[in-house]
């Protein structure tokens, strides 16, 4: 009997012991705060949003203060250029405290494909606002490719 309650006794103290929060680390200088925090600390992404922060030496403890935000996740107006279409788009990157953008060039060629009785052409266009041009359209009776691109809006009728 002791050493169930013993045991029980134990449990709560340490699952007490875990939920105390953690005091700030002592210190003497900026330069014990930096040493003390793991690579990357000094930024994190909520979002889009990438948060700077830097920790310091405050009356003897480490003390973090955010230090500024920046807006990253956004995609730029695209552009036409030799038959591609080209977007920039940007996302938050906590690691190396920045906004990382990234281009894209998007091939606009003339195709086509049915999938699921969906037909979409590619018509080889580009434009800003849109991008490479394509129409969508559902076909319930099927749809091909080959020779050009057909879309039935009825099923075929089955002879028996």
């Amino acid at each position: 009997m002791f050493a169930r309650c013993a045991g029980s006794a134990i449990l709560l103290v340490a699952t007490c012991i875990l939920c105390l929060p953690v005091a700030a680390q002592s210190c003497r200088g900026d330069n014990d705060c930096r040493l003390a925090q793991p690579f990357g600390a000094g930024a994190r992404c909520i979002g889009d949003t990438l948060v700077r922060s830097v920790t310091r030496c405050l009356a003897g403890r480490c003390q973090t203060q955010e230090v500024g935000r920046q807006r990253c996740g956004s995609t730029s107006a695209g552009r036409c250029s030799g038959g591609s279409y080209i977007v920039t788009s940007s996302r938050c990157d906590a690691l190396n405290g920045a906004c990382a953008s990234r281009t894209d060039a998007i091939a606009c060629r003339r195709g086509c494909s049915c999938r699921d009785n969906i037909l979409v052409v590619f018509t080889g266009e580009c434009s800003p606002a849109i991008g490479c041009h394509k129409g969508v359209k559902a076909c319930p009776g099927g749809c091909g490719c080959d020779p050009e691109p057909v879309c039935h809006l009825e099923k075929p009728v089955q002879k028996n």
